[in-house]
């Protein structure tokens, strides 16, 4: 049974219980109707942690915007304990108030279920975010090739030893299956060796099995191998890769037609190279589409 813990302020003083008061494993220490009159009496049970059954959600019947595009997506209700989120994954924070979309990348530290998961704090300009306790919002991320999406409320801001939030604990989780040739878009400054010699381009979006380039001059005919060379920066971290690819598509851009587009997929990939460049596309995935 899912709990919510529960603050001072939830408990009415003086009138009957709207729920059952339970402890942490779900034992009824107080029946709902009961009524706690006594302050003294209220701050000795606080001592104890005092929680409620949180309310069935709506969940499961209406789809969370999972991918973040709008559209809604073939989607499986799971638990947290099945997803897996493990410490370090990023994840993203969108408030949910009306005409506030507001979206905020952190980090997870860990959970303790079934009462809070643990984030950091986020920040906006370098700066930190002031977050109210009891603000609500749906939280996007990336396990494995899953993405996957709750709504949560925050139960605790703290500052001290580091700024972090306490996340209520979702009762569930829905996660949505990620297309190996889902593509973001980026700007990414490559230089392109063909037959033809080196000459500058600029991917503009990106996949794990390939990408899309625009450049002033064809960059090689279809079906011709290259070599592309750029740099990127997942998770904060520089890397520059030198990878073979082999152009599928050649066309000229509109509504600029003095540029080629040119299409190509990435051969021969090793492990580590497919790691940097699945990493850049979930990062972005999240930051820009989520």
């Amino acid at each position: 049974m899912p709990l919510i813990p529960l603050n001072e302020e939830d408990i009415p003083l003086g009138s009957a219980l709207p729920w059952d008061i339970t402890d942490a494993e779900g034992n009824v220490l107080l029946e709902q109707a009961q009524v706690i009159d006594s302050k003294p009496l209220l701050i000795q049970l606080m001592k104890m942690g005092l929680f409620r059954a949180a309310p069935e959600s709506r969940e499961t019947d209406e789809k969370l915007d999972v991918a973040g595009n709008g559209q809604q997506a073939e989607v499986q209700i799971s638990s947290l304990a099945q997803i897996k989120l493990t410490p370090g994954d990023l994840v993203q924070l969108q408030t949910l108030s009306t005409g506030n979309t507001e979206r905020y990348q952190v980090r997870m530290i860990g959970y303790h279920a079934p009462i809070s998961l643990i984030v950091s704090a986020p920040l906006s300009q370098g700066r930190l975010v002031f977050i109210k306790e009891g603000q609500q919002f749906l939280v996007r991320g990336f396990v494995g090739k899953d993405a996957v999406a709750y709504k949560t409320r925050v139960l605790k801001a703290n500052l001290s030893p580091f700024p972090y939030l306490h996340l209520a604990y979702p009762q569930s989780v829905q996660s949505m299956r990620i297309r190996g040739s889902s593509r973001v878009s980026v700007e990414l400054v490559t230089a392109v060796t063909s037959s033809a010699g080196q000459q500058a381009a600029k991917i503009v979006d990106l996949s794990c099995g390939g990408a899309r380039l625009l450049s002033a001059r064809p960059l090689g005919d279809k079906g011709e191998d290259i070599k592309l060379a750029f740099r990127i920066n997942p998770s904060g971290l520089d890397v520059y890769l030198t990878i073979s690819a082999k152009v599928r598509a050649v066309s000229k851009e509109e509504p600029t037609p003095a540029q080629v587009a040119t299409g190509v997929e990435f051969v021969d990939l090793n492990e580590q190279d497919r790691l940097y460049l699945t990493n850049m596309v979930y990062q972005n995935l999240l930051k820009d589409n989520l």
